[in-house]
């Protein structure tokens, strides 16, 4: 099942590589989230959602932040597919306390949309056939991570990746409707948790996607239809920004830089 997701992902970046920048981009309003911040893509079908992330050492932000997750999300009109990987700053995964180096975690988890109950977690085992690995898994700070969502809207299957790990065994139904593919950082434990959040001092880069600059392109989509590209392309997209209640108002992360055909990008924690 590796391979098949490797396979699987491989195709889709090579799509990119030939497509990027091949049409001009729309540019959407901005959403607002609680504990988000990045971009999100919309007005296709999605089958794929994938990046490339530095994962820094975590409690470099233990004054602002109890806890840096990047997330990758797909969005049906009922669910909220969620795939993250997350460490907390300090031993409270609480903004202010003494700064303690973690790894990183893995987390797929999927939410009813409307209501955001949990329906399933690989990390109490929830969802079913949790590979042990999977939830033994601890990722060093100081390295790239690759992130990838995979679904076969034919078969009706979701693969989940994230570095040499896999999760392929939730048994999604064929032709859901994948109609938002969102890539950032997720501040809390699920996708409208409330923030604890200090401003820090100076406007401060809290994450990089899409590294290092140039092919393969590395913050990549790919529709149903198989047209596979990065954010500078014929779907719209959206920049996401955290406030306080996720809705317009002072912001407290958002994304900046958006960079080589749209495939790398940074967020920032705003001051």
């Amino acid at each position: 099942m590796i391979r098949r997701l490797a396979i699987a992902f491989g195709a889709a970046g090579a799509a990119v590589t030939m497509l990027a920048g091949s049409a001009a981009a729309s540019t959407g309003g901005t959403y607002y989230a609680a504990d988000q911040a990045g971009y999100t893509a919309t007005g296709a079908y999605f089958k794929v959602v994938e990046v490339n992330a530095w994962l820094p050492d975590a409690s470099r932000f233990s004054r602002e932040i109890g806890r840096l997750g990047f997330s990758l999300e797909m969005l049906t009109p009922a669910l909220v597919i969620d795939l993250s990987v997350y460490a907390c700053t300090d031993s409270t995964c609480r903004p202010g306390g003494r700064p303690v180096t973690n790894r990183y975690r893995l987390a797929f988890k999927i939410y009813q949309r409307s209501t955001h109950a949990l329906i399933c977690s690989t990390a109490n085992s929830t969802c079913p056939g949790v590979p042990r690995a999977w939830n033994n898994a601890r990722l060093a700070p100081g390295h790239q991570a690759g992130l990838s969502l995979f679904y076969d809207h034919r078969n009706g299957a979701l693969f989940a990746g994230a570095g040499r790990y896999a999760y392929n065994n939730y048994p999604a139904n064929a032709g859901m409707v994948v109609n938002q593919a969102r890539i950032g950082v997720e501040l809390g434990s699920t996708p409208w948790s409330a923030v604890r959040y200090r401003a820090p001092a100076r406007e401060t880069r809290l994450a990089s996607f899409g590294v290092p600059v140039g092919p393969p392109y590395e913050a990549e989509f790919a529709t149903y239809k198989g047209q596979s590209s990065c954010l500078n392309s014929w779907w719209t997209r959206h920049q996401v920004e955290m406030t306080g209640n996720g809705t317009a108002g002072s912001v407290e992360a958002r994304p900046h830089g958006l960079s080589n055909l749209g495939c790398n990008f940074g967020v920032y924690l705003e001051r």
